[in-house]
C-alpha cells in the first residue's frame, strides 16, 4: 500500500511501480466487459476521421480548381480506368 505521512517506512519507487501496475491490471480486468465498446468507438472515430479528411480534400482543398474537378476525381467512367494511347 502507498504510505501516508508519518508512516514508519517511506514509499520505495519499486513498490510504487509494482502497486501501480497491479492497480492498472485490476482495473483492466474489471473493465473487461467494456473493452469491445471502446474498440467499436475507436473504429467509428477512425472512420469519421477518414471521411472528414476525404471531404476536406474533395471540397476545401485550396489547390483544387473547382467543385466539378474535385467531383470528377470520383468518376466511375471506364475511360479513366485504361489509358487509350
Amino acid at each position: 500500500m502507498i504510505g501516508v505521512i508519518g508512516s514508519p517506512e517511506p514509499v520505495q519507487k519499486a513498490n510504487f511501480a509494482k502497486n501501480l501496475a497491479e492497480a492498472l491490471l485490476e482495473c483492466l480486468l474489471e473493465a473487461g466487459e467494456l473493452i469491445p465498446y471502446a474498440v467499436v468507438l475507436a473504429l467509428f472515430g477512425f472512420a469519421a476521421y477518414l471521411v472528414a479528411g476525404m471531404v476536406y480534400h474533395l471540397m476545401f482543398d485550396p489547390n483544387g480548381v473547382d467543385v466539378a474537378t474535385r467531383l470528377d476525381l470520383l468518376s466511375i467512367d471506364p475511360d479513366k480506368w485504361f489509358h487509350h494511347s
